[in-house]
């Protein structure tokens, strides 16, 4: 499965569509499905780009799900597994993309 997520108070949000039902961009496939639908959808008030997100895409060269997270999901213990198994996925790997960013973690890169 590929998709959108938010992670909001210790829970995924999630918008996901099997592999094969992606759109193809770059090499890759993806959800259309935009983080700031699901948010719209799902939540009133606030700006969807302050929460924490990421998204699952299918990378078709080398066969695996790329995870683009944000950092500050990618450190709680136990979330990345989690989400993994949202998604079905067992071979994936890790990313980082500056659209997937929340306020606090841009904050610590410039701080860093």
């Amino acid at each position: 499965m590929i998709g959108a997520f938010f992670y909001i108070n210790g829970d995924f949000l999630v918008h996901k569509i099997p592999v094969e039902k992606g759109e193809k961009r770059g090499g890759k496939l993806d959800n259309p499905y935009s983080h700031e639908k699901l948010y719209e959808n799902n939540y009133t008030g606030g700006d969807y780009i302050d929460i924490p997100r990421g998204r699952v895409v299918w990378d078709i060269e080398t066969g695996k799900a790329i995870i683009y997270i944000d950092t500050c999901i990618e450190e709680v213990d136990g979330a990345v597994t989690e989400l993994a198994k949202l998604f079905g996925l067992d071979n994936y790997v890790i990313e980082h993309d500056e659209h997937y960013v929340c306020p606090k973690c841009i904050k610590n890169i410039w701080e860093d």
